[in-house]
């Protein structure tokens, strides 16, 4: 897709509302509205989501090491944000900033270029024929770019012809397209959640997905979902669960062939 630029718009009544005129008021408030903003910031590229990823203990302390923030005054602006509604807990490994899509504006590297040029056209007296010529490369340039952003869902031939045996496809956030679990990928999760029977638990997290499309999944967290719900199942799982070892020893073309009416074949 290219590059694409990001940037944060507050609305203009922004430090009047107020659950900000409350935060800060708060000892310590002005740090704290720096937090929510330094936030915001890190949210805009993912639909105004948050992860934790484990790095550190908790939450607040991997937030802290991302926003180079004390973790104490990381703490206090995260409980205060959820207490006003400004923020929401999806899972445990996920949080979202409830106004951050509102405040987020973007555009294509090549939208750019082209608003970038008709603004220093606009400052030239004399069009010249050459300039003629280029707004019309441009905007041709435009409308492939639009092209593109409307069919995000379409796989490129040589992709597909290339890409390994997929098992379901996983929708992400509105627009994002979907991620295709691959065998490979199934057959190494079967081995890490023994107890759990993997396949049909993809079909529970492809329903769930499908009936909550708001809360979908990025590209960049829809792997530590994957893992947060099997290691739940896995959790749940008697101790003594008989597991298909020979389904373990298939090929892919096998376990394929055996399994072609699980899913129907709808590779969405």
């Amino acid at each position: 897709m290219g590059k694409r630029y990001y940037w944060l718009k507050l609305p203009e009544d922004f430090f009047r509302q107020k659950p900000i005129k409350k935060l800060r008021k708060i000892a310590g408030g002005d740090t704290y509205t720096i937090i929510y903003l330094k936030m915001l910031l890190i949210a805009m590229k993912e639909d105004g989501k948050l992860y934790f990823e484990g790095v550190e203990d908790d939450f607040y302390e991997e937030l802290s090491l991302e926003l180079d923030e004390d973790s104490e005054n990381v703490k206090v602006t995260v409980l205060f944000l959820i207490r006003q509604g400004l923020m929401e807990l999806i899972d445990e490994t996920e949080y979202r900033l409830t106004e951050c899509e509102k405040m987020v504006g973007s555009e294509s590297a090549s939208a750019e270029r082209v608003r970038r040029h008709r603004e220093n056209k606009a400052l030239q007296c004399n069009t010249t024929v050459t300039d003629v010529k280029r707004i019309g490369n441009v905007e041709k340039e435009i409308e492939k770019e639009k092209d593109i952003e409307t069919d995000k869902n379409t796989i490129c031939p040589e992709v597909e012809t290339s890409a390994q045996a997929v098992f379901i496809s996983l929708p992400l956030v509105t627009g994002s397209g979907s991620f295709d679990v691959t065998i490979n990928y199934l057959n190494s999760l079967r081995q890490l959640y023994p107890a759990v029977d993997v396949e049909q638990e993809f079909r529970k997290m492809y329903g769930w997905l499908d009936s909550n499309p708001r809360n979908r999944k990025t590209a960049r967290g829809i792997k530590r979902f994957i893992t947060s719900w099997l290691g739940r199942a896995q959790d749940r799982a008697p101790t003594t669960r008989t597991a298909q070892a020979d389904n373990r020893r298939m090929s892919t073309g096998e376990y394929m062939q055996n399994t072609a009416d699980w899913y129907g074949g709808d590779n969405r």
